[in-house]
């Protein structure tokens, strides 16, 4: 395996670890409802009890998960990805920002697997510090939350 491969999948493994860790934070106001009543009390409260920030946020993660579940289904059928469904089960039940990035390594892994020579991309500085700086955003807006 490339290092290039190494490092991206180790890159969305990552990110699925601290989406894990930091959405999850947020659930155990629900955990003393049962499973069907936390999850009716979460999407009251995403959907209609929240302000319209919040509200933005969960159609447009909800609209974002839809599309990204669609891509798996056609990148993961057309690469032979296997599991494809506990990735889309997972983005419903864990968080799509967990399932994604898992589903993300797994594809990149079977990329590798399949031809060597697909596996190189090329990514210039300024993209790197594109993505370092969205990075700082997202991580020091989840850590804002508590």
């Amino acid at each position: 395996m490339e290092l290039k491969t190494r490092v991206l999948v180790s890159l969305y493994c990552v990110t699925a670890l601290l989406a894990l860790v930091m959405a999850w934070m947020h659930l155990p106001a629900y955990f003393g409802h049962g499973i069907v009543d936390a999850n009716v009390q979460f999407w009251k409260d995403a959907l209609f009890n929240a302000n319209p920030a919040g509200r933005f946020l969960t159609v447009d993660i909800l609209f974002l998960a839809f599309v990204c579940n669609v891509w798996m289904f056609v990148e993961g059928r057309r690469l032979g990805v296997k599991y494809l469904y506990v990735y889309v089960i997972a983005g419903i039940f864990i968080a799509i920002s967990v399932a994604f990035p898992l589903f993300m390594a797994a594809r990149e892994l079977r990329v590798a697997a399949l031809d060597s020579s697909k596996t190189g991309y090329s990514i210039k500085a300024v993209d790197v510090l594109a993505l370092m700086f969205l990075f700082a955003i997202t991580l020091l807006a989840s850590i804002a939350t508590f």
